[in-house]
């Protein structure tokens, strides 16, 4: 099994919360902190500044596609931003993961 991180964007903190709040009621991810920010990007052929959210969980690669699809359903954004980052975690952390997740 492959663990992932999960590094999800979200306009602003309600924003992140209802997308938080709905992964942890399918069970798609552990649940994390909210990272609030400024943050700077392209968006159309300019750079834009704007305060941005970001949520940092943990999953498993077999949740992978649910998660984007439920971030697509919940998200207001025009391209919500999703990555995925392969890792290798202590023994609780994955443990945690799992039992939690039900893998």
């Amino acid at each position: 099994m492959k663990y992932l991180q999960v590094f999800i964007s979200a306009e602003n903190k309600e924003q992140a919360n209802a997308i938080l709040d709905a992964l942890l009621a399918k069970k798609l991810v552990l649940g994390g902190p909210i990272l609030e920010g400024p943050s700077k990007f392209w968006w159309k052929g300019k750079i834009v500044e704007m305060g941005y959210a970001y949520i940092l969980s943990y999953t498993t690669d077999k949740y992978k596609d649910q998660i984007i699809e439920e971030v697509k359903k919940v998200s207001v954004e025009e391209v919500p931003m999703i990555s995925f980052i392969p890792f290798e975690g202590n023994a609780e952390l994955t443990k945690l993961i799992d039992d939690t997740l039900g893998n």
